[in-house]
């Protein structure tokens, strides 16, 4: 699983240095970058001479050319920062003064290119797929889902939020500016891989990054909600499973999760069957627990080895938790794994941003996080300024 790239940033000015340090804080790159700046050529030399390397080092000639005279061995990935005066070294050079999201994305890229990402262990080398599921609407299962990406991403991983519902009700959670995104969407994509299917190729994966945005309220990146559901509906079983495998062997992310209509449908199916994990999200109602049991008692007459596979990989978690289950569970689960609060603000709430805030939610949902994937997906994540 991801954590931030180490970088180290190495300039004479301690106000520009300070702008840069102030900006990725406070932006999305926050979660991805991890920036050690200097100002001083001894306090970077002395630093660059530890035994724990960044994986890149930005910095003006000026305290380059003296690290790189005196290295022979491995070093690690350096960008030159400049504004065209002459150098004595010979590398990938970046203006000085330009837009700081510009230059936060040209330095992201990079890294990102030369393969220095730092991982976790995760299996088949793919990315964590966590399926967010439901029997009855209504069941929280959207809100669950992107507060659960807002805190992975929080926690300096790279997640995918797919929603898969025939009316995206992600689509509440607006992005800021996202109407000058150019990305083509889940309609892109799907098209793509439906073209390399049909020329045969060996490798029919597509890389999903032409296709999403980052979201940066829920922390994540996404594909914008498809307003013509006709995409959704027509979206078989097979496909949505070649589309998740995509987007989860990418190498771009730690973690996709994936969000489904409460209704049996093929992109259910996929889901259920292409997921590591299951999230089976209930209600402590008599009605919804009735509905989840007949459901289950279904699926394990007739389908007893599916069946015992979803239960293997499978959580359950009552949303809206008062304190105590107030209704029997249903015959096949044992004991809940988890439990989301009920949160009264949310009864009559109109800002969509009050969904993604409520701390004693985020509490509940950072357990069922480690529950899902330990501890070790929490790390430390920030920016971090010397002399």
């Amino acid at each position: 699983m991801m954590v931030p790239y180490r970088i180290t940033l190495a300039v004479k000015e301690a106000q520009y240095l300070e702008g840069i340090l102030h900006y990725v804080h406070s932006s999305e790159f926050g979660d991805k970058l991890h920036i050690s700046g200097f100002t001083k050529l001894d306090a970077f030399m002395k630093y660059m001479d530890g035994e724990e390397l960044p994986d890149a080092v930005v910095g003006e000639a000026a305290f380059l050319e003296p690290w790189l005279a005196g290295k022979n061995g491995d070093i690690p990935n350096w960008i030159l920062l400049g504004h065209g005066e002459a150098a004595s070294i010979q590398g990938p050079v970046l203006p000085k003064y330009q837009p700081l999201p510009e230059l936060m994305a040209s330095i992201l890229g990079l890294c990102r290119r030369e393969g220095q990402r730092r991982t976790l262990p995760v299996a088949d080398g793919e990315a964590v797929t966590i399926g967010f599921v439901s029997v009855v609407g209504g069941s929280g299962k959207t809100t669950a889902a992107v507060n659960m990406a807002k805190q992975l991403g929080a926690a300096g991983l790279s997640v995918f939020y797919l929603n898969l519902e025939t009316v995206n009700s992600s689509g509440i959670f607006p992005r800021q500016g996202g109407g000058a995104e150019s990305a083509e969407g889940l309609p892109g994509m799907l098209y793509e891989l439906k073209a390399a299917q049909e020329e045969k190729h060996v490798q029919t994966m597509v890389s999903p990054e032409p296709y999403t945005v980052h979201h940066p309220g829920i922390r994540a990146d996404w594909f914008k909600p498809v307003t013509n559901l006709k995409e959704l509906v027509q979206l078989g079983k097979a496909d949505t499973r070649k589309l998740l495998q995509s987007i989860a062997a990418s190498g771009r992310y730690d973690v996709v999760i994936a969000d489904t209509d409460s209704g049996p449908n093929e992109r259910l199916a996929a889901v259920l069957e292409g997921c590591r994990h299951l999230v089976w999200l209930m209600l402590d109602d008599i009605t919804n627990l009735y509905k989840n049991g007949q459901w289950f008692a279904f699926m394990e007459r007739s389908q007893p080895e599916l069946f015992a596979e979803l239960a293997g990989k499978s959580r359950y978690v009552v949303n809206r938790f008062t304190g105590q289950l107030a209704n029997p569970l249903p015959a096949c689960i044992p004991e809940v794994d988890g439990v989301l609060p009920y949160i009264p603000s949310w009864k009559h709430n109109s800002n969509e941003e009050l969904l993604l805030s409520s701390p004693i939610y985020q509490r509940d949902i950072l357990k069922l996080c480690k529950s899902l994937l330990g501890d070790s997906f929490v790390s430390g994540s920030g920016v971090r300024g010397y002399g």
